[in-house]
């Protein structure tokens, strides 16, 4: 309980040091949004890394890898090869953007026209509307996993334990924003990095054979290739256009630290796949074997050494908070800078009330007993199926090819309602569909956008004909 208390404690210090610059300094809407863009590339990175090594990273992926071995790596090794795309193709376009939001960023390659239209024809405010029920989903599995480290460090009830956890991390990110969650992801990174590696040593040392005689394996029959394929669609896509990964970008002081950045972090990614795909592994025989998967890691703490369990508990904290920050402040400031009307100079203190009603919410989810993996693959099937192929697609394209608006809308609605399907009835074709059906209604209006241009340029001026 006091070494929880004093982590809370000092995260909440952050938070208050952050506002009270803030306040100073008379930012307000750039620092609490894109830390004023003056991120260099190491803490973009970091960030980055930070952001994704998360409740589903650590708690989840050392699950899987108990259960089925070394194809766990994919988990995130899917996100690393996402991120790459993210750096090769879309990096620069994004920091150069000079948006505030990625729904921002994205109408610029989606509205082809440059019109101005009512709600309901918006692509920015679509986008807005599937990222922000979807990153709450994913905000509501984090919460699930800080309940449960909150629950081994103070002994609570699982459900106090919940509430507690997530009060933390709502507290933090209203006070501070953005710049304090980027400001805090480097020393929670250190932390992780250095707890989950301590305990992998100590049960490497403990049963060396466990992780030896694990066969080195890309899929298996408890990770057929069918699931190899889901993962690199669905968390991989999700990696390739990411809202909370764009905002890290969109921080960055400039387009060169953006991209060095990302190449950062998708090294940072591979490393922790290895490692906590070993940590994982490592349990075995160290754990019940009716243990649940995501149950893991809080069992092995058990069974530990004051030393380890205490490294692994930080380390695993660390993941928890410094994701879970993230997806709040994501959620948060897509829903007031896309969604809600915009009012000049209010913009920080409708983010606060704003960050305080979706951790109300994603708590209400989380309390639904969802586990990790299932919270986290219906947010996706949602968001990959509307929003990544679509908004993609029209980034790579010439200026003159994007799309219409009307198109782009299109585009985002029978996506996000295929892939709504696939989240409701466990059938990943229907995201596969909702991914091909997007991106070819994109590419299909941006030919014809095309060609009518080109039609229109052979009109002369002089007289209106037609060469």
């Amino acid at each position: 309980m006091t070494l929880f208390l004093l982590y809370a404690l000092l995260l909440t210090g952050m938070g208050l040091l952050e506002a009270r610059r803030e306040l100073r300094a008379g930012n307000g809407k750039d620092a609490f949004f894109v830390n004023n863009r003056r991120s260099g590339p190491w803490q973009v990175g970091i960030s980055i890394i930070a952001s994704c090594v998360g409740g589903s990273a650590t708690l989840g992926m050392a699950g899987l890898a108990w259960q089925a071995g070394t194809p766990a790596f994919w988990w995130l090794g899917s996100g690393a090869c996402g991120l790459m795309a993210l750096t090769l193709f879309l990096a620069k376009k994004v920091r150069e953007s000079g948006a505030s939001t990625m729904p921002e960023m994205a109408d610029t390659f989606l509205n082809g026209s440059g019109q101005q239209h009512a709600f309901p024809l918006s692509p920015r405010r679509l986008v807005a509307v599937i990222i922000v029920p979807a990153w709450l989903a994913i905000l509501a599995a984090q919460f699930t996993a800080m309940g449960r480290l909150t629950a081994s460090l103070t002994g609570l009830e699982a459900g106090a334990a919940l509430i507690l956890g997530a009060g933390i991390i709502v507290l933090y990110a209203l006070l501070g924003g953005q710049a304090s969650v980027i400001r805090s992801d480097v020393p929670q990174f250190v932390i992780l990095l250095a707890g989950v590696s301590l305990a992998c040593l100590f049960l490497l040392l403990r049963d060396p054979a466990q992780l030896t005689s694990a066969p080195l394996e890309l899929v298996n029959e408890q990770f057929p290739p069918s699931r190899l394929g889901y993962f690199m669609a669905v968390l991989g896509g999700s990696y390739v256009v990411c809202p909370m990964l764009f905002g890290r970008v969109l921080s960055a002081r400039d387009s060169s630290s953006a991209v060095s950045g990302c190449r950062i972090a998708v090294l940072g990614l591979l490393l922790c796949a290895v490692i906590v795909t070993m940590l994982g592994i490592s349990c075995r025989g160290f754990v019940p074997p009716d243990c649940p998967p995501d149950a893991v890691l809080p069992a092995a703490l058990e069974h530990m050494p004051a030393w380890a369990s205490l490294a692994l508990l930080l380390a695993l904290l660390s993941a928890v908070l410094s994701s879970a920050d993230s997806c709040l402040i994501t959620a948060s400031t897509v829903l007031c800078n896309d969604l809600l009307p915009a009012r000049t100079g209010k913009e920080v203190s409708r983010c606060r009330i704003a960050t305080l009603l979706l951790g109300l919410a994603a708590l209400a989810l989380a309390t639904r007993g969802h586990g990790i993996l299932s919270l986290l693959l219906m947010a996706n099937d949602i968001y990959v199926s509307g929003v990544v192929a679509p908004v993609f697609c029209a980034m790579i394209l010439p200026a003159k090819r994007r799309p219409s608006s009307a198109v782009s809308t299109l585009a985002l609605s029978c996506g996000g309602m295929l892939g709504l399907c696939a989240a409701l009835t466990g059938v990943p074709t229907f995201g596969y569909w909702g991914m091909g059906l997007s991106a070819l209604i994109v590419l299909a209006g941006a030919t014809r956008h095309s060609g009518t241009v080109a039609a229109l340029q052979q009109i002369e001026p002089e007289n209106g004909k037609i060469r």
